[in-house]
This record gives structure tokens, C-alpha cells and sequence, in this order.
């Protein structure tokens, strides 16, 4: 019993060892020569098999037509003397394992082909944060049928690097120096490989100012207004003339030139806030003059309505007196009252 397992074993081995697998990547639509690993020239009999189902079949014994079978027919060629195998237009449906046998003999050579579709041309895809401190860059493509893919990443003219789908960028990342500089992916698979179009700089090249430039334009503003001081003392030296041009009294004439401007400027808005203030005082009083002159004409207008209220009751009283002495006094008869009226126009009495 001992014995036969051991020869089963023995028996596998030797068939990985004499048994031999090649793995083949092709793009779709290409072609592909597959051949056997046989000295054997001008089999009687060739068989290539995809799995179990026949591709394409030669038996001497049936005459030298080659038969092919399923879709192999019409772009498969059997080369009947080397038994070599080789298909045009290769498909999805293609894939699998290939085997062949010469003469009614299985051979150990195998062929596993893959056909992949060619990868696209990808797009980067860029998400940042609110404040646009960190970047997510997604290398995007329809990769359906060209699996298995590769992402690869390249920072300005660095190297390609396998990164992987995303890559996250930060501002303050100086690992790749990467504020200034664009970025690329590429799609790979085993048949092709295409490169995105470059993307960046990400991030506000002035928000990312170097330091160094910074202390530059500061040391050289500070070194200009030297050289500016150094220019107008020498001016105002030589028009001044000693003893009054040292540098004490060249600073001197400096702060009393600036303070003094200032000081001009500061008196001429208190002038000019006094000219308004009186200005505002005149129409105040102007307003006040036309409210008396209003309230005097509204005094007259009053003493006139009484001269003529007045006027209107004295002219009835005139009226009343003319009235009674143009009444013949035997006209004249004393009223329930006991008082003497005009009784004319009391037929009556008359």
C-alpha cells in the first residue's frame, strides 16, 4: 500500500515537471500564434482543444482538409506540417486553456490566454476640502474588460510610481514638493497604457509663497529706503550747508517736515469744522428770524379781524340808533315790559 502512494506521488510530480503552462496576454482584436513544444514534424493527426471543445482538427486519414469549429471558423489557420494554431480577431469568448495533441497524443505544452481590452485614456477626478488645505486626486476610467488594471501617479517631471486609484495631496506636504507642480496618472494592463492630462498646481501658488522669497523682498524694501535716506541727506547737506546739515538736524528738519504737514492738515479740518459749525449757527438763527417774522404776521392778522370785528359792531349800534330816531315819537308805545319800542310796522297797535 506504502509502495503505491508513493508511486502516485513520484507519478504526479513527474507530471509538473514535464508538464509545462504559458500564461498569454493579448489585446482584443489582435492575433496570436500558439505553438506545440513537439519535434515531431508532419503529425497524421493534429487536435487543438480550448478546454474540452475542439478549435481546429487535421487527420490524414480523412484527407488534408482542416476542419475548425464554433467561432474559430473563418479567422483560425492549422499549419498541418509544425501544428502550429493561430487565431485572428481574438475575442472575450477566446479565453481559456489550450492544449494540443499530435497524433492521438496529448502534449504537455498549454497555453492560458487572456484577452484584455485595451485600458482607456483616464481622467483625474479632484476633490478638496472647504479650506483647500488637502486635495483627493481619483485616476477615473471604465476599466471593464481590460482587468486587471494598475493606477500609476507622477508629480511634475518625476518618476512613475504605483500609487494606486487615489492619491491624497496636503498643503503642507513637502515630501514632493508638490504645490508647483502638475499632476499626471496612468491606466496599465498587461496590453496597453495610456496618460491622463495633467492636472495642478492645487493649491494658490501666493497662499504657498516660499519663505525665503518673503525675507528677500523685506531685506530689499529695508535696502532701498536706506539707499532713499542716504540720497536726501546728501541733497539736504549740500543745499543747507554747515553748521546746520549734521544728521541731528537733517532728522530734525525730517519730523518737523512730517509733523509739521500733519499739524497744517489737522488745523485746516478743526478751520474747516468751526466754518461748518458757524455755518449751521447762521441757518439755526436765520430759521429762528423766519418763525418771528411768521408769528408777527399772524399777530397782525389777529389785531386786523378785531379792528374789523370792531367795525362791524359799532356799525350795527349806528345802525340800531338811526333807527329808533326816525320813529315819530307818538309812534313810540311801551312794550309788555314797560319799555318804549317801535310799534310802526304792528298794525295792531297802529
Amino acid at each position: 500500500m506504502h509502495i503505491q502512494i508513493i508511486t502516485l506521488i513520484l507519478l504526479c510530480l513527474a507530471k509538473d515537471v514535464f508538464s509545462t503552462n504559458e500564461n498569454v496576454l493579448c489585446k482584443l482584436g489582435d492575433s496570436i500564434v500558439l505553438k506545440s513544444d513537439s519535434d515531431t514534424n508532419s503529425p497524421s493527426s493534429i487536435l487543438w482543444r480550448l478546454g474540452q471543445n475542439k478549435v481546429a482538427d487535421f487527420d490524414k486519414d480523412f484527407g488534408t482538409t482542416v476542419s475548425y469549429y464554433g467561432e474559430f471558423n473563418s479567422r483560425t489557420t492549422l499549419d498541418t506540417t509544425t501544428g502550429e494554431l493561430k487565431i485572428t480577431g481574438l475575442r472575450k469568448t477566446d479565453e481559456g486553456v489550450y492544449s494540443v495533441e499530435f497524433n492521438s497524443k496529448r502534449l504537455e505544452k498549454t497555453y492560458t490566454l487572456s484577452v484584455l481590452k485595451p485600458v482607456p485614456k483616464p481622467a483625474i477626478i479632484v476633490s478638496c476640502n472647504d479650506n483647500k488645505i488637502s486635495c483627493t486626486l481619483t485616476c477615473d476610467g471604465d476599466t471593464a474588460g481590460a482587468e486587471p488594471v494598475t493606477y500609476w501617479w507622477k508629480v511634475g517631471e518625476g518618476n512613475w510610481e504605483n500609487i494606486g486609484k487615489l492619491l491624497t495631496v496636503t498643503k503642507s506636504d513637502s515630501k514632493l514638493n508638490q504645490n508647483g507642480y502638475k499632476y499626471t496618472c496612468k491606466l496599465k494592463n498587461g496590453v496597453s497604457e495610456k496618460d491622463s492630462d495633467p492636472v495642478g498646481p492645487l493649491f494658490d501658488s501666493k497662499q504657498s509663497t516660499n519663505v525665503g522669497s518673503v525675507i528677500g523682498w523685506i531685506l530689499f524694501t529695508l535696502l532701498l529706503i536706506a539707499v532713499i535716506i542716504s540720497v536726501g541727506f546728501c541733497v539736504w547737506r549740500n543745499k543747507t550747508g554747515p553748521p546746520n546739515n549734521t544728521l541731528k538736524d537733517f532728522r530734525r528738519s525730517v519730523l518737523f517736515y512730517f509733523g509739521g504737514n500733519k499739524e497744517q492738515e489737522n488745523q485746516g479740518r478743526v478751520e474747516s469744522d468751526r466754518n461748518k459749525e458757524q455755518e449751521n449757527q447762521g441757518r439755526v438763527e436765520s430759521d429762528r428770524n423766519k418763525e418771528q417774522e411768521n408769528q408777527g404776521r399772524v399777530e397782525s392778522d389777529r389785531n386786523k379781524e378785531q379792528e374789523n370785528q370792531g367795525r362791524e359792531e359799532q356799525e350795527m349800534v349806528n345802525g340800531a340808533k338811526g333807527k329808533d330816531e326816525d320813529v315819530p315819537k307818538d309812534k313810540l308805545l311801551p312794550n309788555e315790559d314797560g319799555d318804549v319800542t317801535n310799534n310802526v310796522e304792528n298794525p295792531v297797535l297802529g
